[in-house]
């Protein structure tokens, strides 16, 4: 199947990416509020938490490339991807709530066993329906500046449920009884979400399946993956990305309360952030387009190394300060999302004239599967680094446990994006020719 290299309408852009920012709402609720809700509310060790999330990343190694495979290699009258999107709605909204509904007559083993349960059936759900979604991005144009257009529709999108999800976070956070107030946002919340993240497949047409399957079988799929270089630096800078960005938003909370010393300014951090997210992709896509893609995000990621060094100095009184250091790395990071997506589509394009196959769905479950392994394993690390440096819950914190906090929220993120610039310097700059199904001849550069 060979995407169409015509212009998107403005309708299909919206159909598509619009409604994203209902699946990112419930992820990054989870992401980056369980672990304080957990250990402020719920009274479990920082450690069991972070194990919780390792393992649930384990799980992730497995469903989301099985997704991925079966996706491109299935075949019915409603396309592709659109069975996937319909059925993982209702898993979505059970796993969800049940996270946000742990029983207060379950204690220890059975409490912990709730959770667990409960998460991987949210993230299930979430890789039936984020990766099927993402794959159908790919496969809607060729023209590779057409779909940066179309995944900065989705990353815009992606970014307000990220602002959403830190609007309920300091919700629940300054409420009588926060474990109630989370289970009574989640149940409406996640329902709402399930009604909108129907209209990509009520609205969109899949383009029509070719002479291109998506490969053999999922082992023979993912050589492919390893095999082209420019995945792999791709997926290893994503993933740094996403380690600092999760420890960001993990920490947030924490940085608010007891380094700022302003748990009421929770919320007014993170929309800054993401805000100033949102507002600079735009820019960074007409950058892009005369630019290039690999330098655009090289300067991106310096820019965002320089304001989360900055943030490694903030203290009480420095409120104004970490605003607009935070509103600064949220314009950096704003880049990332939408061409790393917009790279990958490349890549495919890539693969397909070695290949002579379309696996958009694989490729989607790595790097979805690297984006989650980067913010869930800083979310176990930042359990591990707590409870190593002395974190008690609700009481000042001490110069130990406030290094720690430090080190998550800047200087890990700090050190993933110069990790990050260094890596992808070697990303081959330009994108390839649109190819047809099949089509011989030399490999290009991207591969």
């Amino acid at each position: 199947m060979v995407p169409s290299s015509r212009t998107l309408p403005p309708a299909t852009r919206l159909a598509y990416g619009a409604p994203i920012f209902a699946i990112a709402y419930p992820l990054f609720f989870l992401q980056f509020y369980f672990l304080k809700f957990a250990t402020d509310v719920l009274l479990l060790s920082p450690a069991i938490v972070g194990a919780l999330f390792a393992l649930a990343r384990v799980w992730d190694a497995v469903n989301g490339p099985l997704v991925g495979s079966f996706s491109d290699r299935s075949r019915s009258r409603f396309g592709r991807r659109r069975p996937f999107l319909i059925a993982a709605l209702p898993l979505l909204v059970l796993g969800f709530a049940a996270i946000w509904s742990v029983p207060r007559a379950l204690t220890g083993p059975l409490e912990i066993a709730w959770i667990a349960a409960s998460l991987f059936l949210f993230y299930t759900a979430f890789d039936l329906y984020a990766l099927p979604h993402a794959a159908l991005g790919a496969e809607l144009s060729s023209d590779s500046h057409e779909r940066t257009r179309l995944f900065a529709v989705r990353q815009m999108s992606f970014t307000i449920g990220i602002l959403l999800a830190f609007a309920a976070i300091q919700r629940a956070m300054t409420a009588t009884d926060p474990q109630r107030a989370a289970a009574e946002l989640a149940l409406p919340a996640v329902v709402a979400c399930a009604l909108v993240l129907l209209i990509p497949p009520l609205c969109l047409r899949e383009p029509r399946a070719g002479a291109v399957p998506g490969g053999p079988g999922i082992a023979s799929a993912f050589r492919d993956v390893v095999s082209t270089r420019a995945a792999r630096l791709l997926l290893l800078v994503w993933f740094v990305e996403n380690a600092g960005f999760g420890a960001v938003g993990t920490m947030g909370p924490y940085l608010s309360e007891y380094v700022l010393r302003r748990p009421d300014m929770v919320g007014l951090l993170s929309g800054s952030y993401v805000v100033a997210g949102v507002l600079s992709i735009p820019v960074w896509v007409r950058i892009s387009r005369s630019a290039g893609k690999r330098d655009t995000w090289l300067a991106a990621m310096a820019l965002a190394a320089f304001s989360f060094g900055g943030l490694w100095f903030v203290g009480p009184g420095d409120a104004r300060l970490a605003l607009a250091l935070l509103a600064l790395a949220g314009c950096a990071t704003g880049c990332g999302g939408v061409l790393s997506s917009a790279l990958l589509a490349d890549v495919i394009d890539a693969d397909e004239r070695r290949t002579g196959e379309r696996k958009e769905g694989v490729y989607s479950a790595a790097m979805t599967l690297v984006l989650k392994l980067g913010t869930s394993l800083a979310t176990a690390a930042s359990g591990v680094v707590l409870t190593a440096m002395g974190f008690v819950p609700n009481v000042e914190q001490s110069a130990a446990s406030l290094l720690g906090i430090r080190f998550l929220f800047a200087g890990l993120p700090f050190l993933g994006f110069v990790l990050g610039i260094l890596v992808f310097r070697n990303f081959p700059d330009g994108a390839p020719p649109p190819t047809t199904a099949g089509a011989q001849g030399p490999v290009h550069s991207l591969t």
